[in-house]
């Protein structure tokens, strides 16, 4: 690792490496800059290809320290394999909790929306066509287009993120037990940055109605959601916020 890296920062970012002014202090943007999209695509085959090298490689070096140290890889592996088993538990267990349900939910809803936009993709429409016609408040036009589009990029980049980080959190409490006062806590970082992200999502949503007014059922539907997720995060979660993140917390030095 070099020397001006952050330990750890990726772990509680939102991986939006293109507004973040960290990427040069980050070692995995460092490994995955020059990925393809493809390479980085869950959908796509190369993404399970370069997963699957991954993996591959990771054994090896586990072989390979395991036999250095005068160890049973067998036995590691077997030790791997039911640690495994209590992981898909946790997993099972995270996925019933009303958090990530309502976190699924959220995102379910967020893509349905994207994909028809009601009453978004008229108004844009209607923006373009007097941008095109200089009209008198064009400026006006161009900062609500701009808003517009914005908005939807946050949206869409948080829609699936906030379920995945809140279950991260739930699993890593599942994990870390009861009872346990140690601070910090890995699961309230992956809990603030999937909090951060409610956050900026409402904000959005809330930049469209104002522009939109007239689709108030379909946005205050959703609001009404975000705030539920917030306030079972807040609760299930009590000390999130007050997690340090590394390096995106903290002054520079």
């Amino acid at each position: 690792m070099k020397k001006k890296n952050i330990p750890g920062i990726h772990n509680y970012c939102d991986r939006w490496c293109e507004r973040c002014p960290f990427t040069d202090r980050c070692a995995v943007f460092e490994s995955e800059k020059d990925l393809t999209a493809e390479q980085q695509d869950m959908q796509h085959e190369a993404f399970w290809e370069r997963l699957k090298e991954n993996f591959a490689k990771a054994r090896v070096m586990l072989e390979q320290a395991a036999k250095s140290h005068g160890l049973d890889f067998q036995a590691i592996e077997a030790d791997m394999e039911e640690a495994g088993k209590q992981e898909e538990d946790r997993r099972k267990n995270s996925e019933a909790h009303t958090l990530a349900q309502l976190s699924r939910d959220y995102g379910k809803a967020t893509d349905q929306w994207l994909k028809t936009q009601p009453g978004m993709l008229s108004k844009l429409e209607k923006l373009k066509e007097e941008v095109g016609a200089g009209v008198e408040e064009t400026a006006s036009a161009r900062h609500q287009i701009e808003t517009i589009k914005d908005s939807l990029a946050v949206i869409q980049w948080y829609s699936n993120f906030i379920y995945a980080k809140f279950m991260r959190a739930l699993m890593g409490k599942a994990d870390f037990g009861e009872g346990k006062e140690s601070y910090p806590r890995d699961f309230d970082g992956s809990a603030k940055i999937a909090l951060i992200s409610v956050e900026r999502s409402m904000q959005a949503w809330k930049l469209l109605f104002e522009l939109l007014p007239e689709e108030e059922d379909h946005f205050l539907t959703i609001l009404a959601l975000l705030e539920r997720i917030r306030k079972e995060a807040l609760q299930e979660f009590p000390h999130a916020m007050a997690f340090v993140r590394p390096g995106l917390d903290e002054v520079s030095p």
